[in-house]
């Protein structure tokens, strides 16, 4: 945008005032292909905004959901059961980050998810 507005200048030396006026007329033209992208981009990434906030109150829900279900499920002696317990850390710690990204001013879009943590949600018991 800056070498437009020298260019502009220079023709402002080089040129009548009616040629001027035509001229910056041309650099507005020339600058709005740039603004209306600057607004695509802006709309774009507030509705990713709207969406990664309404992911975060969805993990929430699971979050408060799977607490549910490993409070009813705590006393199950099956010799296979499922690792409640890793889940929560699961979706904890995507919930957190996914919360982070929010707060972060960014000068690039990431795009990748947050990696996950690992842990298997299969937990073995002894009988």
């Amino acid at each position: 945008m800056k070498g437009r507005v020298h260019f502009a200048l220079f023709l402002s030396r080089c040129f009548s005032s009616q040629t001027v006026v035509g001229a910056w007329f041309l650099v507005g033209v020339a600058l709005m292909p740039g603004v209306a992208v600057s607004r695509e981009t802006a709309a774009s990434e507030h509705r990713q905004q709207q969406d990664i906030a309404a992911l975060v109150r969805e993990l929430d829900y699971l979050i408060e959901h799977t607490e549910r279900l490993a409070a009813r499920y705590q006393r199950d002696d099956a010799p296979i059961r499922f690792h409640y317990r890793a889940l929560l850390e699961q979706l904890r710690l995507t919930r957190t980050r996914s919360a982070a990204y929010l707060n972060e001013a960014h000068e690039a879009v990431l795009h990748a998810p947050p990696p996950p943590d690992g842990s298997s949600l299969t937990q073995r018991h002894s009988p």
